[in-house]
């Protein structure tokens, strides 16, 4: 409803301060394609070939007030009874053009006559005509976030002036640019509208009546049955300091045969012009939207979640399979490439030791190497003593005594010998129990006379215990690898055992919590195993006494509910496997 002002000039009638120009009195905007929505555009548009023709109409009341100067309110019109034939097509793809013609069939009001210089609006007429079009920008179909859609409509001279059709100015020419948008969340489709009604502007009694701001929003249901819709609609004067707010709610129902029946009604909730106080409306429509053609198929734009069956980067691993469906990789990985982190020709998923480089005959991890001499223990001369690449594995040749009998095979290598004697000297008794080295049968271990030198036998040795480290294991913070503070001390104390052990060889076992992608949690259980066989092996443990595996998640000790067990299950263990 409009308030106009009204001023007194005489003493006698009474008279507008300005004369009643006619303008175009509608506010219902109602989207001809109604892919989501009969109210607001969605940012959907029709599918390539599809068309939907509409017919509503439409009744509403308290259209446009006039207050006197006596303050008695004229409802100038005071009803309307509509009817809207509305189509919509789609020639190409992405493109929809529509057509609207809303005709006034009857309206009235009371207190024109009163009022010097106003008549009665005429009783029927035409509306202001509109032809329009649509191009979407983009689409949820082809993996876009929204839908997203540009149009404008142009409202074009044919309205009836005096039944308040159209505007007086501009031969009654309208332009309505609008950009809409929208997005499907479950059973529902939201939309928003934002656009602008550009028209002359017509001076009214107290009010002017011209170009306009206008919003929509909108919520509706999905589905191929039963669908309801509530929406909202402000219009904000770019001529006057006023804001125009309707709330419709609408329903529809197919019944067969590509025909809808569907109905509206509406709540005005400011005294604006074209504002009713409230409206119902009920209609038909008739349509037909073919299905977009299939994205999976003639190289459409699509995500790979669109085309399960599909694969997008050629490595034979379908999308639905593939870790990685737009980066070509191997089967035996999921589809994603292999990689080698440390550079030693072996790929991490097959690499015993990924962060470490190795061969493919040691499944990636450096060739042993027990004494730690830079020569490996296959073709180390002497693997359990270090010595030199020069000498193969051995130490460098000496002869500290100078008798011409290297170290490594005299028997005296302090004094001075013979080589018949193995570097002793000719009569010797190398260990001191009073029989000669010549008659000793055992020259280096002290004996008795009776038993030819050789020393009394003794009970054999009770087998060492087995050792256990059950009891021992190392925890990581959230996400990290790195050693740290009560876990490098730890792991001092069970290199110091180890090396007090040297028969004794570990399995180091890593784990992780359940937070996190499992791929992830199973990397990270690697690094922290392989952490600390680095750590061992430079505290002095031979390499080949340690084996590095990660579990990832797969192997918790506590429940991961809880901040507590989570962080019992970050952990390395060590099993002794020998």
């Amino acid at each position: 409803m409009l308030v106009a002002a009204l001023v007194a000039t005489s003493a006698s009638g009474q008279t507008l301060s300005s004369p009643l120009v006619a303008f175009d009195a509608e506010r219902l905007r109602l989207s001809a394609a109604a892919t989501d929505s009969l109210l607001v555009d969605s940012g959907r548009v029709l599918s390539e070939g599809g068309y939907r023709l509409s017919l509503l109409a439409n009744y509403e009341r308290g259209i446009l007030v006039l207050e006197g100067s006596d303050g008695v309110d004229r409802s100038i019109l005071h009803y309307r009874t509509s009817a809207w034939l509305m189509g919509a097509w789609s020639p190409v793809d992405r493109l929809e053009l529509s057509a609207r013609l809303p005709v006034i069939i009857s309206q009235g009001g009371h207190g024109a006559a009163t009022l010097a210089g106003v008549s009665e609006p005429s009783s029927a007429g035409l509306g202001t005509p509109e032809v329009g079009a649509r191009y979407s920008l983009l689409r949820r179909e082809e993996g876009a976030p929204v839908s997203l859609a540009v149009g404008l409509d142009v409202g074009l001279p044919g309205g009836r002036a005096s039944a308040f059709g159209r505007q007086e100015h501009w031969a009654g020419f309208q332009l309505s640019p609008r950009v809409s948008v929208g997005r499907e969340v479950g059973m529902f489709a939201l939309g928003a509208s934002l656009g602008a009604r550009v028209r002359s502007t017509e001076v009214e009694p107290g009010r002017d009546v011209g170009t306009e701001l206008e919003q929509g929003l909108m919520v509706a249901t999905r589905g191929d049955g039963l669908r309801a819709e509530l929406a909202l609609q402000v219009a904000e004067s770019l001529v006057h300091p006023d804001v125009a707010v309707e709330l419709l709610g609408g329903v529809r129902l197919p019944i067969g045969g590509g025909f809808e029946l569907n109905a509206l009604a509406g709540h005005g909730f400011t005294d604006i012009p074209g504002t009713p106080s409230w409206r119902l409306g009920a209609g038909i429509a008739w349509a037909h939207n073919p299905p977009p053609e299939d994205v999976c198929k003639g190289g459409r734009k699509h995500t790979p979640e669109q085309c399960p069956d599909s694969d997008d980067d050629g490595d034979s691993v379908p999308n639905k399979s593939d870790r990685c469906p737009l980066e070509a990789g191997s089967p035996d990985n999921a589809g994603c490439p292999d990689q080698d982190s440390d550079g030693d020709g072996v790929v991490d998923r097959l690499d015993r030791c990924p962060n470490e480089a190795g061969s493919p005959d040691h499944d990636g991890c450096p060739a042993p190497d027990s004494d730690g001499d830079g020569v490996p223990d296959a073709t180390d001369k002497c693997p359990n003593e270090k010595g030199t690449v020069e000498n193969q594995g051995c130490p460098a040749v000496q002869d500290t005594d100078g008798d011409g009998v290297p170290d490594a095979t005299d028997r005296c290598p302090d004094e001075k010998g013979v080589v018949e004697n193995q570097g002793c000297p000719a009569v010797q008794d190398a260990d001191g129990d009073g029989v000669p080295d010549a008659t000793d049968k055992c020259p280096n271990e002290p004996g008795v006379a009776s038993r030819q030198g050789c020393p009394e036998p003794v009970a054999p040795p009770v087998a060492e215990e087995r050792l256990s480290l059950a009891n021992r294991k190392i925890v990581f913070p959230v996400g990290l690898s790195e050693i740290q503070g009560d876990g490098a001390r730890e792991l001092d104390a069970i290199a110091e055992l180890l090396k007090s052990r040297p028969g004794v060889s570990l399995r180091i076992e890593g784990h992780t919590d359940s937070t996190g992608p499992e791929q992830l949690n199973q990397t990270l259980s690697q690094e922290r195993a392989n952490a600390v066989r680095a750590y061992l092996i430079q505290r002095g443990i031979a390499g080949s006494r340690l084996e590095a595996r990660g579990y990832g998640p797969s192997r918790p000790v506590a429940s991961n509910d809880t901040p507590e067990g989570r962080t019992e299950n970050r952990r390395v263990e060590f099993i002794v496997t020998q």
